[in-house]
This record gives C-alpha cells, sequence and structure tokens, in this order.
C-alpha cells in the first residue's frame, strides 16, 4: 500500500503567496500589538480607519492571527513532507481554523463589551 503512495505537490506560486501572506498578518499584528493599537480595517466599522483593539481584544485578534499563519504554513510544510500523513495536516487545519475563528469573534466580544478598556 505504501509503494501507492505519491505525495502532495503544491505549486510554487500558491506556496509563496501562503509564506507572504503569514508574513503581512504577523507583521501587521506585532506593530499593532508594539503601538498599542490593533488596527483592523473595516469599511462599515467605526469611522473611516476600523477598529482599534487594545488590551485582551488587541491578544485575542493576535492569537487570532497566529492560527491563520499556522494554517496557511502548513500548507507549505505538508509540501515538503513526504510522509503519508495529509489526513494529520487537515485535520490541523481544521483545528487552527476552528480555534482562529473562535478566538476572532471573542476578540470583537471583548471590543464590545469594553473588556480591559
Amino acid at each position: 500500500m505504501a509503494a501507492d503512495y505519491t505525495p502532495n505537490h503544491i505549486s510554487g506560486s500558491e506556496r509563496f503567496i501562503s509564506v507572504l501572506y503569514a508574513v503581512v498578518i504577523i507583521a501587521i499584528g506585532v506593530l499593532g500589538l508594539t503601538t498599542g493599537d490593533l488596527l483592523i480595517p473595516g469599511r462599515r466599522t467605526s469611522g473611516p480607519t476600523g477598529v482599534a483593539l487594545q488590551g485582551p481584544a488587541a491578544w485575542a485578534m493576535y492569537a487570532a492571527m497566529v492560527c491563520a499563519c499556522a494554517v496557511l504554513l502548513s500548507v507549505v510544510v505538508d509540501h515538503y513532507d513526504r510522509r503519508d500523513n495529509e489526513i494529520d495536516y487537515r485535520r490541523f487545519a481544521r483545528i487552527g481554523k476552528v480555534l482562529g475563528w473562535c478566538l476572532f469573534f471573542l476578540s470583537l466580544a471583548f471590543y464590545a463589551f469594553g473588556v480591559g478598556a
């Protein structure tokens, strides 16, 4: 059965885009945490600039951003991993997405209810 296995092939452009998005997301998060305002841009939010998260809301959003980066980078790691364990990467991505979305909405709840403000 192992002889029939062929590892995943992810195109170079998809790997590049995944790494680029991960770097941009982390850079935005680190910049926001160091300045004290993690800015989430939006068209229909408070003012023309979006929502500025502070305190626990910013940290929860940063944790969601880290989850997003982990999911993006798991695609790249899966490409280079030649073992027959794609199901593990899919499970990791699913858990990362669920956790990331939960943290995202937790962050918005912190912002809405003024936790740590």
